[in-house]
This record gives structure tokens, C-alpha cells and sequence, in this order.
């Protein structure tokens, strides 16, 4: 029986792809989303924020490289840093968690900035967010959309 060229390197580039595809899952696998929630910001606000703890359930360190949602023109992972007196964000290139531990994204620390919102975003309803991971996987996860709670007044006396 005589095999046509073209069916022959299709074969063996599906071949080739399917330990690819058997691991594709790959850190993604091995992580777990805790506490996610979203700030919802006045209907003027460009940009909010996301706030989540990840988990990570393997014995191998695992690096989140980045992080998209469909409601923001750009999404990124970001930190603070301290300027001198000044508490200043900046995006980071990814959020290393070592194994079997727990890494929170926070309110003054790590956290995913939502930038350039595509509409006002409702308390109640969810955002959707893709991770993704170095070795080239991605989960899935979606986070509520919760109000900013207003500032507690002082008690004075």
C-alpha cells in the first residue's frame, strides 16, 4: 500500500504533538485559586483590581508568568514597592510559589491590576481570568465582583 507524502508528515507531526497535548495541563494542574474576588470601583474608575490566594498542591515550585481577562484592555500581575515614604505599584514578570505553599494576593502587595476596563464592573456579578504558567499551561478561574467597603470612622473620645 502506497502512503501519500503529505498524510505521512501529518502523522508524524501528530505524533510528535501528542505528548505535548498529554501534559498540556502541566503547573496548571497543580494549582488552586482560594479567596478570589474583584473590586468593584465607581462607573468613572478605568481600572480596578483582583485579589486571590494561590495554592500550590505539587512538591515542584511553580511560576505564574501572567494573567488575562476579557474585561480589561490589559490585565497584569503587579507588586508594591516601597519609594521612600511613597507606596508605589509596579508590574512584576511573574509570582513564584513554592511547593506546597500558599501564595495571597493582597491589597498592598501582589495583586492583579484590571487596566482599562471595557465597562463598569457589577457588584455580584464574576470576571473570568485565564493564568497563565512558565512551563506554557493556563487555568481557568472566575472571581465576584464585590463593593469597596467604605472606610470604618474612627471612634473619637
Amino acid at each position: 500500500m502506497r502512503q501519500i507524502p503529505a498524510l505521512r508528515h501529518l502523522a508524524t507531526l501528530w505524533m510528535a504533538a501528542l505528548p505535548l497535548l498529554a501534559g498540556a495541563a502541566g503547573m496548571a494542574d497543580s494549582i488552586a485559586v482560594e479567596d478570589a474576588h474583584v473590586r468593584q470601583m465607581p462607573a468613572a474608575a478605568p481600572n480596578s483590581a483582583a485579589f486571590l490566594t494561590l495554592i500550590n498542591t505539587s512538591t515542584t515550585p511553580i511560576r505564574v508568568t501572567g494573567v488575562g481577562s476579557p474585561v480589561a484592555a490589559t490585565v497584569e500581575l503587579h507588586d508594591h514597592i516601597q519609594d521612600g515614604e511613597i507606596l508605589r505599584m509596579r508590574r512584576i514578570d511573574g509570582i513564584d510559589i513554592p511547593a506546597g505553599a500558599r501564595v495571597a494576593l493582597a491589597p498592598g502587595g501582589k495583586h492583579v491590576m484590571l487596566i482599562g476596563l471595557k465597562q463598569p464592573l457589577q457588584a455580584g456579578t464574576t470576571v473570568d481570568f485565564r493564568l497563565q504558567f512558565a512551563d506554557g499551561s493556563s487555568a481557568a478561574f472566575s472571581a465576584p465582583v464585590t463593593p469597596i467597603r467604605p472606610a470604618t470612622p474612627t471612634a473619637r473620645h
